[in-house]
């Protein structure tokens, strides 16, 4: 009778011991990820690599045995999935672990990217999210949730948007004084992107100045991404009049993928290029001439992933920053 009291006793013990130690672990000892660091990696045509660097803080009580890791990770641009992998059982040695993960991102996302930078104002939210979960004898143990968000700002019509006043030449004379232009993107969809560009023009001429045509090409980085006829329908400034030009030019999203290769490999850099050229009829001959006032270059940098040394905030569990870079002439 003792003896069995004894060993109800020692096993009532051994259970206790070891559900105080599996509460101990799944309280107390979390895996915490304490730093993601992203960048770029092979760049080809097709897809992009986007290379992680996970830092997981192992609790005391991982430390010991054979403690391993099942990571997945989400890279997001504006809600849409660009990239996504997952890793099984990758080991996690001593205090601290550094896991590398390598993502790749499939470059014909890139279009619908474009239009929802471009329809939200022309912004980004970059949204990393990594899980790390544990295994240790048995144990599954989730790291505490963990996202970084970046987001990125551009500004690419600003160069438009001036009511400084220009004279254009033409026929050995002024043929038109500018007094205002602007522009303004359309409704952007996965296929295309509109740029609707105007300006307020006075002929100080005593003859009519006919437009039979207005034409448009637009590079990024020199890949040319749109090209085609901005004003097909006849426009005559008329003697003394003031009226407004208007011309619509478009990118071609699927020529996008070419330009983000060149975007990455330039150090996330680039250049945007919008040239407009008329067909003029003045005192009977007739002339095709570039639209300074309406073309133009910007250049502009992007950070999408961040800064390599960036890390968690303790109490949310996540990090953001922005960023914008434009680069004036």
């Amino acid at each position: 009778m003792v003896r069995r009291r004894t060993g109800t006793v020692i096993l009532v013990t051994v259970v206790l011991l070891v559900a105080t130690a599996a509460y101990s672990v799944l309280a107390v000892d979390r895996p915490q990820i304490e730093s993601v660091d992203n960048e770029w990696g092979t760049v080809t045509n097709d897809r992009t690599e986007v290379e992680t660097r996970i830092d997981v803080d192992n609790p005391l009580l991982l430390r010991v045995g054979d403690a391993a890791a099942d990571v997945s990770y989400t890279v997001s641009m504006n809600d849409i999935e660009v990239a996504t992998e997952q890793e099984n059982r990758v080991s996690l040695e001593g205090d601290e672990s550094t896991v590398g993960v390598s993502t790749w991102l499939d470059n014909d996302e890139i279009p619908a990217w474009w239009a929802s930078h471009i329809d939200r104002n022309e912004t980004t939210t970059v949204r990393v999210q990594p899980d790390v979960v544990v295994d240790v004898a048995g144990i599954r143990l989730p790291a505490d949730e963990w996202t970084r968000t970046r987001t990125v700002h551009t500004n690419l019509l600003e160069p438009l948007e001036t009511n400084k006043s220009r004279e254009f030449q033409a026929y050995g004379r002024t043929v038109m004084v500018v007094d205002e232009t602007n522009a303004a993107w359309g409704n952007a969809t996965a296929n295309r992107t509109p740029i609707d560009a105007s300006a307020t023009v006075t002929n100080p001429t005593p003859l009519p100045v006919p437009i039979t045509e207005i034409r448009y090409t637009v590079q990024l980085n020199g890949v040319v991404v749109g090209e085609g006829t901005a004003a097909a329908e006849r426009t005559v400034l008329e003697p003394d009049g003031t009226q407004t030009l208007e011309a619509t030019a478009a990118i071609d999203n699927s020529r996008l993928n070419e330009w983000w290769v060149t975007h990455l490999r330039n150090d996330e850099t680039s250049n945007l290029s919008v040239d407009f050229d008329a067909t003029l009829e003045y005192g009977g001959v007739k002339r095709t001439v570039p639209l300074d006032f309406i073309s133009y270059e910007r250049t502009f940098e992007t950070d999408l992933l961040g800064a390599a040394d960036s890390s968690a905030n303790e109490s949310a569990g996540n990090e953001s920053a922005s960023a914008m870079r434009p680069i004036d002439p």
